[in-house]
């Protein structure tokens, strides 16, 4: 598997997949996730319009562990 980088034009993230249409499924069930913030303040849903997918940089990937470590630390 790969990792993926799955993109709206404000949001992003990253995905463990196996090809590009596993990604673009795993990126909008996470990418849906982000945007529970937006769908409490609007008060109804909003369409999640996924404009990037491809593989990941090396460099993505290390920023998207760091900030995944950071968020665990928050919650202990």
């Amino acid at each position: 598997m790969a990792m993926y980088y799955v993109a709206t034009l404000a949001r992003y993230v990253l995905v463990d997949a196996a090809h590009e249409n596993d990604a673009r499924e795993l990126g909008l069930a996470a990418l849906h996730e982000l945007y529970a913030d937006v769908r409490e303040r609007l008060g109804r849903d909003v369409s999640i319009n996924i404009t990037t997918i491809r593989p990941a940089s090396s460099d993505e990937i290390d920023l998207w562990r760091w900030h995944c470590q950071m968020m665990a630390r928050e919650t202990t």
